[in-house]
């Protein structure tokens, strides 16, 4: 058994398919298929159920822990000797959200690479919210996470805040609250609304609010892009709400303040039960550093 062999494994394991496993571990999908066949032959057993969408069996399920601490371990001896010489190196995975407000992450990326040429970052975005991204951190699937969160704890988790804004009500020009400047959420019960998928930090916002106000609302359509989001609105097909930095430049449409406010805020998350490698924690430095506003210090629950 080889390290590349569980990388390879756990790569395609995690992304659901052979092409993007060899995509994120930067090989031909040839040869991750051949690591895996030849993993499979020396275990005796099946590890992947091969079809549209692939899946673990319950052997694939049994490995998927267990590489994933071979790889952790690997990387640890690694990180152990370049210490010693003053290096910083390792592999860390960080999940990434669609819109990051005022935070410029990918000049931090590339800053960081510069200071730590011996870091890879497998930087990804989810297809399931922040409430995804942070599910992953929890089960070890990512190092760390830029996540938005209602409340600044969260079980298991560290969450460090980075930036905050408001969110706004965006409508169209001709809606009858277009003048108003300030909108409550009682007014807005019977609108029509495009929302972001739950499981999304802004949407989860949003419903805590119209539940605490004895409130409900009709979403009518779903997307998860906000320049999307914000066309339909264009196009007089619903009203949103939308952080303030995510608010299109549109003549069409018209942003205005909510009453009570709503703050939109992005965290940094780390799981509070493994320690984070010297990687993971130079990343997690230079993120908050880089942060337009973030606060001092950590919560964890």
């Amino acid at each position: 058994m080889q390290p590349h062999q569980l990388q390879y494994f756990v790569a395609i394991a995690e992304t659901g398919s052979f092409t993007a496993g060899a995509q994120r571990a930067r090989v031909v999908q040839s040869a991750a298929s051949a690591a895996v066949k030849q993993l499979e032959r020396e275990l005796g057993c099946v590890l992947f159920v091969r079809g549209r969408r692939i899946a673990l069996t319950p052997e694939g399920e049994a490995l998927l822990p267990r590489a994933r601490d071979v790889l952790a371990a690997i990387d640890a001896a690694r990180a152990a000797v370049a210490a010693t010489r003053g290096q910083i190196v390792g592999t860390v995975s960080l999940g990434m959200m669609n819109h990051l407000a005022r935070f410029d992450v990918a000049a931090l990326l590339a800053d960081f690479r510069r200071a730590h040429p011996g870091v890879v970052v497998h930087a990804r975005q989810t297809g399931t919210g922040s409430r995804g991204s942070l599910e992953a951190v929890r089960r070890g699937d990512l190092d760390l996470a830029l996540a938005s969160t209602v409340s600044e704890t969260a079980p298991g988790l560290v969450l460090r805040t980075l930036d905050s804004e408001p969110i706004r009500f965006v409508c169209h020009r001709t809606h009858p609250l277009a003048g108003t400047g300030t909108v409550r959420l009682a007014q807005l019960a019977d609108e029509p609304f495009v929302e972001s998928p739950v499981g999304w930090g802004n949407r989860a916002v949003v419903d805590q609010a119209f539940a605490a106000a004895g409130l409900r609302r009709d979403v009518h359509t779903e997307a998860t892009d906000f320049v999307l989001g914000q066309a339909l609105v264009r196009e007089g097909l619903g009203v949103m709400f939308v952080p303030a930095s995510a608010v299109s430049p549109d003549p069409e449409i018209v942003a205005l303040d909510v009453e009570p406010a709503l703050t939109w805020s992005v965290r940094l998350a780390h799981s509070a039960s493994r320690p984070l490698s010297a990687a993971a924690a130079a990343l997690a430095d230079r993120l908050e550093r880089g942060a337009p506003h973030g606060r001092a210090g950590t919560r964890s629950r």
